[in-house]
């Protein structure tokens, strides 16, 4: 029997399930290779590159750490092909060694100038969402008139042979499955697989029209509602029985007679309105005609699926390029070139209409009504009624229901609801046909490339589609002619078009490309660029860092000067119009700079003296290597300032002389003793008792040269200071009379006397003099003192120290406190003084270093009350004492490969994790810079300085003047005058006198220099024994008599004697040469009794007249 109760139609059912796996699973994918190539129209033929592409090659890609990569190459995208342009991505390796270029760039028809403009605006848009997406990228444009064609033609030429497409369904991988969370789908892993392969990708996405999206919805709605019925089939069965037996007997009559007149007079109105509803549903066959635009071939296979183009073969536009293989109806698109076509389309997929109507009238009218009647009628009725009956009632019933689930059916419901997520996701985000070619002239590379793109792409969802891979191969005669039309194609930026018969009888086929719809959100994955360095193509990720200084308004500062040391620098980008300056007031509290050799600590030092010199702020350069800066101190076009250094032949520099025992009138000698000591323990390792040896022999050196101790105070003159030598002499005397061992005194010995030593002779005995520069000319005025030129570490640590001691007591001396910054000095590789310590103890030394280190640390952060600020500088700050970074206000750090020094530094400065990182990656010129009062650390382009200054003319012209003005010394004029005035006693001592100031600053040894004060301010009519006092040690007749010991004659001694004195005083008379060593010998009995008969000897001689002959 003939179900009817089923009313479904199961033809639609098979047609429905025969074209959904075309619309929604694309099963024509895999077979695309098989199918024809459609030839592109004339127009597009006709098309210049240079006139519909507009492309940029990427040099640096630059990123935020820690931001999704793909949301923003989403936004970027989406904006780019607003317009409707093409979005083309290409990888291009031309050789097998060569670097990967990648190119992006957008794609119009440029026949038309409003085309042109779209092409042009969206390029731009595609430029600036690079920019501000991702801030710090470096690219430049092809140039679409010249290099464009070229790059274009070397691209598809004629070695390329092998094409290989892939269409899928990008998805991302579930992070949460794997250990490593890193994201491992981006292009970076398709170019490194690729090394050693040439080849071109291209990566092209065609944006669908919100139209076009609207179609593809509702093909899927009501593929669904077709589909949704057969899903499940609910069956019932039921049974029942019943018996009834009825008897019935009735019998009437009936008589009735009435009579009747009637009169009706009537008057009616009329309003009437009508409305009516209908609905119809119907099947039409309908013949359209489509003509697009020539240039938008693009178009075909776009609807992809759902509703299915046919063409007609014969009489065409396009011609086929192949025999047109039988295959299965598959879904296409629209053709080109104003091609004319039916469409029929049956059951669930032909055009379902649905249409409501609404019709309507109003009438109206009046009419009156009489009439006038009369009735007669007359009736008998008689009625009777019997009824007997008898029910016998038996039931039974039965039920069976049976539920049926179809589910191939259910399966496919539930791909279309996935596919219908899919739709709003590309309602909200975009939509666009996508798809990824790779030519090479290698099978193995097309097909490796390939293969490769696909496995990266596929993910959590990508089956929601079929993907495919297909290949072309050239050298195949058949195929050949197909690889020369995708050329065609892809060589202007589009997908390229191929189609298939219908039917064997019917000469019809359907148009489609490789390209699948993705979603805006889906498309990052297709069209990726790396998320790691490539080769060719830098990938860096940057730390955010502040984008404008901002400080903290706690109290007002009376000193609002600033200075200007660059620009903001984001994301490897320079902000020009945001500058970065320092705040003046701040920099008492003192600077850090650090940076790996070539980062740009000198520049950026440079650049801060600059500024600061033109808000009238000195400064004091230490400079202990390279000896760079005495080349750029051509400050606001001039030069005032005076660089000194430790090498009398270089023309360029003044000689350094300082005197390290020296202090002013305010300081008391044993402060000045103490932090002098502390200097020594931080450049010379000490231990045990050399402290105590040094600080002794250092105090008995100052009583020496006439300080009582106590008092501080010099029986001379204030500015009678002892010198090395003195010392030297005293640590000798002091580890003579002590009670230490043979091994300590011979091991302090050296440590101590072998130091001392090396600082009276050579080079440092030129500069540790008492003829020192002036406290004022070093810290009251522009000076670097380079000391580059100074091998020891040690005394480059001693003179820093001197300097950095010197400086503490002029200020202390010489100015109030709370001043504005009025100065600041600039120590360069602070570590050589400022050493790291531990804060272990020994037995030996108990951390004598670190106490000292910190003395010096706390001595520079007191300073900062006189407007004394310091400019710390050191590449390794793990070398620096920990204080010294802390404690400092302001911080610019450049370039630090080091992990712990990034780490020790960037603390100190408050930044984070990721700033820290992004210190190793700065470029030259770049720092990190924090003041104290800002609320965040930002990213500086320090200003390049610019200016030089040439020495040599200004130094070559005084140094003429200094060699013909030829100056008597010290010694020479001192001498001159003893021999000429004092041993005949002319003038009263005014000459000698007035050598007091230069005798004082002189070089010569500190017990001369009081033998010259004792003997200035002797009072008569004892002046002999000073004088001989004077001349003893000032021509050395200690040494010169020691030499003489061996001669047994009396007249050979003197002679030997005369000759061992220095200064020499041959060139003088004889009776002034027989003055001399009759006072010489008369102070030698004074201090040794045994030469009194030498003494008698040559006063006889003398009186005889027969002296030195």
């Amino acid at each position: 029997m003939e179900n009817t109760l089923d009313t479904r139609s199961y033809s639609e059912l098979n047609t429905a399930l025969s074209l959904a796996q075309h619309t929604v699973y694309k099963r024509y994918l895999p077979q695309l290779q098989e199918y024809a190539a459609v030839r592109p129209p004339q127009i597009l033929l006709d098309e210049q590159i240079e006139d519909c592409t507009r492309f940029f090659q990427l040099e640096e890609l630059s990123c935020k750490k820690g931001e999704d990569l793909l949301q923003k190459l989403s936004t970027v995208y989406h904006a780019s092909m607003s317009l409707g342009c093409n979005l083309i991505v290409m990888v291009d390796v031309a050789r097998i060694d060569a670097p990967a270029k990648i190119y992006v760039g957008v794609r119009n028809s440029g026949e038309d100038p409003e085309a042109k403009r779209k092409l042009s605006t969206s390029f731009k848009t595609l430029k600036n969402g690079m920019k501000s997406n991702f801030p710090g990228t470096k690219f430049h444009d092809v140039p679409a008139q010249k290099d464009m064609p070229e790059l274009v033609n070397d691209i598809f030429g004629n070695s390329v042979k092998y094409i290989s497409s892939v269409s899928c369904v990008a998805a991302a991988r579930d992070k949460s499955k794997t250990e490593n969370k890193s994201f491992i789908q981006g292009l970076e892993r398709f170019i490194d697989a690729m090394r050693g392969n040439t080849y071109t990708a291209i990566f092209i996405a065609e944006p669908l029209t919100t139209k076009e999206q609207s179609d593809i919805r509702s093909g899927y709605e009501e593929l669904y509602s077709s589909l949704s019925s057969f899903e499940k089939s609910v069956w019932s069965y039921n049974e029942n029985m019943s018996r009834a037996v009825t008897e019935s007997l009735s019998k009437g009559m009936s008589q009735s007679i009435t009579d009747g007149t009637s009169h009706t007079q009537s008057h009616t109105k009329s309003l009437g309105i009508n409305i009516g509803a209908n609905t119809s549903r119907s099947t039409e066959i309908s013949q359209g005609i489509t003509k697009n635009s020539p240039s938008k071939i693009a178009m075909a296979g776009r609807a992809i699926s759902i509703a299915g183009s046919v063409l007609s073969v014969v009489g065409m536009a396009f011609p086929i390029v192949e025999p047109v293989a039988i295959g299965a109806g598959m879904v296409g698109g629209a053709m080109q070139k104003g091609a004319e076509g039916f469409s029929k389309a049956e059951s669930i997929v032909s055009t379902i209409g649905k249409s409501m109507g609404l019709s309507g009238g109003v009438n109206a009218g009046y009419s009156k009504t009489t009439s006038d009647g009369t009735t007669h009628s007359e009736t008998n009725t008689t009625s009777e009624t019997r009824t007997q009956g008898t029910t016998d009632t038996k039931g039974q019933g039965r039920t069976l229901q049976i539920e049926n689930v179809n589910k191939p059916i259910q399966e496919m419901l539930q791909r279309l609801e996935e596919q219908l997520k899919r739709t709003r996701e590309c309602e909200d985000y975009g939509a666009y046909s996508c798809g990824a070619y790779f030519m090479s002239g290698k099978q193995e590379s097309s097909l490796l490339a390939a293969n490769t793109y696909h496995a990266l792409m596929i993910g959590e969802g990508s089956s929601v589609e079929s993907g495919a891979i297909n290949f072309w191969n050239g050298l195949d005669e058949k195929v050949a002619p197909k690889i020369d039309i995708m050329k065609e194609y892809l060589r202007r930026f589009t997908h390229p078009i191929f189609a298939v018969p219908i039917t064997a009888e019917r000469e019809e086929v359907m148009t489609y490309t490789p390209g699948t719809i993705v979603s805006g959100l889906e498309l990052p994955l297709h069209l990726g660029l790396p998320t790691r360095s490539v080769y060719g193509l830098p990938v860096m990720e940057h730390a955010e860092f502040g984008r404008n200084v901002t400080e903290k308004k706690v109290f007002s500062v009376s000193d609002e000067r600033k200075i200007n040391i660059g620009k903001i620098y984001h994301m490897g980008q320079v902000e020009k119009k945001s500058e970065v300056k320092l705040n003046v007031a701040g920099l008492t509290a003192h600077t850090f700079i650090t940076g790996s050799t070539g980062a740009g600590k000198s520049n950026t030092i440079y650049k801060m003296l600059e500024q600061l010199n033109e808000e009238d702020v000195k400064f004091l350069v230490v400079e202990p290597a390279k000896g760079e800066y005495k080349d750029i101190t051509a400050f606001g076009g001039k030069s005032d300032v005076t660089v000194y250094g430790t090498n009398p032949k270089v023309k360029e520099t003044e000689m350094l002389q300082i005197n390290p025992f020296s202090f002013p009138k305010e300081v008391h000698v044993l402060e000045h003793l103490d932090r002098l000591v502390e200097i020594f323990n931080v450049c010379w390792p000490m231990y045990a008792a050399m402290p105590a040896i040094l600080k002794d022999a250092i105090e008995r050196a100052y009583e020496k040269a006439g300080w009582d101790i106590e008092m501080s105070e010099n029986k001379y003159d204030d500015n009678l200071f002892p010198t090395f030598k003195d010392v030297y002499e005293q640590i000798r005397e002091v580890l003579e009379e002590s009670e230490y061992s043979a091994d300590n005194k011979g091991d302090y010995t050296g440590a101590l006397v072998t130091r001392l030593r090396s600082l009276t002779t050579g080079i440092n005995g030129l500069i540790f003099n008492a003829d020192e520069i002036s406290m004022e000319e070093l810290f009251d005025t522009n000076v670097i003192v380079d000391l580059s030129r100074i091998g020891s570490t040690e005394t480059k640590s001693l003179i820093m120290g001197l300097l950095v001691l010197k400086l503490q007591e002029y200020r202390m001396g010489s100015s109030e406190a709370n001043q504005y910054l009025k100065h600041v000095t600039v120590l360069e590789e602070a570590h050589n003084l400022l050493k790291r310590t531990s804060s272990e103890q020994s037995s030996e030394s108990g951390n004598l270093l670190g106490k000292s280190v910190e003395m010096l640390a706390n001595s520079i952060a007191e300073m900062r009350t006189y407007g004394e600020g310091f400019i710390i500088a050191d590449q390794s700050p793990g070398l620096l004492d920990m204080s010294v970074i802390r404690n400092t206000n302001t911080k610019i750090i450049l370039r630090l490969p080091d992990y712990e020094d990034r780490e020790l530094v960037g603390r100190a400065a408050g930044l984070n994790d990721e700033q820290i990182v992004e210190l190793a990656k700065l470029d030259n010129g770049v720092a990190a810079v924090m003041q104290s009062d800002w609320l965040e650390p930002v990213l500086c382009q320090i200003d390049k300085y610019e200016r030089k200054y040439d020495w040599m003319e200004e130094y070559e012209q005084s140094n003429e003047e200094n060699d013909s003005l030829k100056k008597i010394s010290v010694e020479k004029e001192l001498l001159n005058c003893i021999m000429n005035n004092e041993l005949y006693r002319k003038n009263d001592r005014v000459d000698i006198k007035k050598l007091k100031d230069k005798v004082i600053h002189s070089k010569l040894e500190t017990p001369v220099k009081c033998d010259f004060m004792e003997y200035v301010f002797a009072e008569e009519p004892n002046l002999f024994k000073p004088l001989q006092k004077l001349l003893f040690d000032f021509l050395h007749a200690e040494k010169a008599i020691e030499n003489a010991k061996e001669c047994t004659e009396m007249k050979p001694w003197l002679r030997n004697v005369i000759n061992s004195l220095s200064p020499s005083v041959q060139s003088f008379e004889t009776e002034q040469i027989n003055l001399v060593l009759g006072l010489i010998i008369a102070e030698k009995v004074q201090r040794d009794a045994e030469y009194e008969e030498i003494y008698n000897h040559f006063t006889e001689l003398y009186i005889k007249g027969r002296g030195i002959v």
